[in-house]
């Protein structure tokens, strides 16, 4: 399994939470849902990803979202490790394939590239597939509730809530 690289830069902007994620893959059926118009639904099961389709940096920073709206549901989507490198953020593929293993500087100097493009309102990502993935992402939400109306999206609060409960003894 690969190690994940994660800048110090991004650890100040929520993320989902573990059950947040867990409950996209439910949602997905534990399957990629890139969509290819040539070759259709990937599907794939293999090194699955949680994405945000408007990434976290440009969604805090750029748009001013808070942390609800970065990490609904309808801005998840389940990818496979192959879809979210080579079709959503080539550059962090290459990057890793190619620098970060002689060159650890590489990454936080893409980072630092991502940074300065968005704050000027400029995507740094493949946005050409985000209309298709928020679509996929709202659709199967709404047939995911339907199908199970007890398997709500968990909150951030809930979630705090729950956790505070279990350490009290409540």
């Amino acid at each position: 399994m690969s190690k994940k690289i994660r800048s110090k830069r991004y650890k100040k902007y929520p993320r989902e939470t573990s059950q947040q994620r867990e409950w996209v893959l439910r949602r997905d059926d534990y399957q990629c849902q890139f969509y290819d118009v040539e070759k259709g639904k990937c599907g794939s099961n293999y090194r699955l990803e949680v994405h945000h389709v408007v990434p976290v940096y440009y969604a805090y920073e750029y748009l001013k979202w808070d942390e609800k709206q970065v990490n609904d549901p309808e801005n998840l989507i389940t990818l496979c490790h192959y879809h979210h490198v080579e079709f959503i953020h080539p550059d962090i593929g290459i990057i890793a394939r190619k620098h970060y293993k002689w060159k650890k500087e590489s990454y936080e100097s893409m980072l630092e590239r991502h940074h300065a493009l968005a704050k000027q309102g400029i995507p740094y990502w493949q946005d050409e597939w985000d209309e298709i993935l928020k679509m996929t992402a709202r659709v199967r939400t709404f047939n995911y509730l339907r199908k199970h109306p007890d398997d709500l999206y968990p909150e951030n609060k809930e979630i705090e809530l729950c956790e505070e409960k279990k350490k009290s003894g409540n």
